[in-house]
């Protein structure tokens, strides 16, 4: 049976691909991960992957020289492991190295993206891959190819995705009693410009108000500094959808994190600062809420604190889900299995 090796450099890429990694496998398929050693994503995929190899290519760096270093040392580590693995196939999210490593060995790939954006990266993935394969409200271009969905409903799509109260319940919280916040740290190109604790006015704002927090925080070192207003979780989780999706509402700085919350039905406040394509259906619709000052910030959690503001968006954007969207797993390994097909 055919090998395809799947690369992973970040938690999000993780989720997208799990549930075609398990259909391809149950298939028969010949699976391989590849990784970036970032954060805690080792620790995660070894829970989320338990039978698979998982082989490292590469280490995140905070700093402009180390990801110079880095971007030369995955190069290597991905020619020498792809030489002696020898796939039929690559995959990945927005990894020009694995596209150009598998161009110089000659061996087939797909690029799935979405953060039309950050040019140099999408730009680079576009001229190594063989073909880039993006969401519908991404431009038309000289090898794109678009799907009516978005990224985030490869995982959180309900004929995958069941949410569990008793998650919430283990942590001493109800349905829609608590507010769900994601604060990301500046060590991505993309987030650069993020003042550094940026969410902390809120979270105390909706602390003196008597609301309660759950926080996603990206850099644990700033823990202590968010304790005294508000639960931090710790990775690896059992279930972090379920958290974000019985919030009343969300707050987030990360771009991922802001669809994933919409996608699950809970209104959305943006702080991270980019305009994204991606994003716009979804702040159209009214599931997301772009805005970066702190008084407007307040002014919306005020507006969200009614729980008629989930309830009409929930309805709204299941019935989108269900009826007009499609089903990203499917397009995952639709893509590979014609690739495969013509090789």
């Amino acid at each position: 049976m055919k090998k395809i090796i799947f690369g992973i450099k970040h938690m999000a890429h993780l989720n997208f691909f799990k549930n075609a990694i398990y259909t391809l496998k149950e298939e028969g398929y010949n699976i391989e991960i590849c990784y970036l050693k970032r954060g805690k994503l080792r620790e995660v995929l070894m829970k989320e992957y338990p039978s698979f190899s998982l082989t490292q290519i590469g280490k995140h760096s905070k700093s402009k020289i180390g990801k110079i270093r880095m971007v030369a040392e995955k190069t290597l580590r991905a020619l020498n492991y792809l030489k002696k693995q020898k796939p039929d196939f690559i995959v990945a999210v927005g990894d020009f190295i694995l596209a150009l490593t598998s161009k110089v060995l000659r061996i087939p790939n797909a690029i799935f993206y979405d953060d039309y954006e950050f040019k140099i990266n999408y730009e680079l993935s576009r001229f190594f891959g063989d073909k880039i394969i993006v969401p519908f409200p991404l431009p038309q271009e000289k090898k794109v190819l678009k799907y009516h969905s978005f990224k985030e409903l490869a995982y959180i799509h309900p004929k995958y995705y069941k949410p569990n109260l008793n998650i919430i319940k283990k942590l001493g919280f109800t349905e829609n009693d608590y507010i769900f916040i994601r604060e990301v740290a500046g060590i991505s190109p993309n987030y650069s410009h993020l003042v550094e604790n940026s969410l902390i006015r809120p979270i105390k704002y909706l602390h003196k108000n008597g609301h309660r927090i759950i926080l996603s925080l990206e850099d644990k070192t700033k823990k202590n500094f968010y304790t005294p207003y508000c639960i931090v979780l710790e990775e690896p989780l059992e279930d972090i959808y379920s958290i974000m999706k019985y919030a009343l509402f969300s707050i987030t700085s990360g771009d991922s994190m802001a669809r994933e919350s919409a996608l699950l039905g809970v209104p959305t406040i943006y702080t991270g600062g980019r305009n994204m394509k991606v994003n716009q259906p979804l702040i159209d619709w009214g599931g997301i809420y772009k805005i970066e000052s702190f008084n407007e910030i307040c002014d919306k959690i005020e507006l969200l604190l009614d729980k008629n503001y989930k309830n009409k968006w929930l309805l709204f954007i299941d019935n989108k889900i269900r009826n007009d969207l499609i089903d990203t797993t499917e397009i995952i390994v639709k893509s590979i299995k014609i690739s495969l097909k013509t090789i």
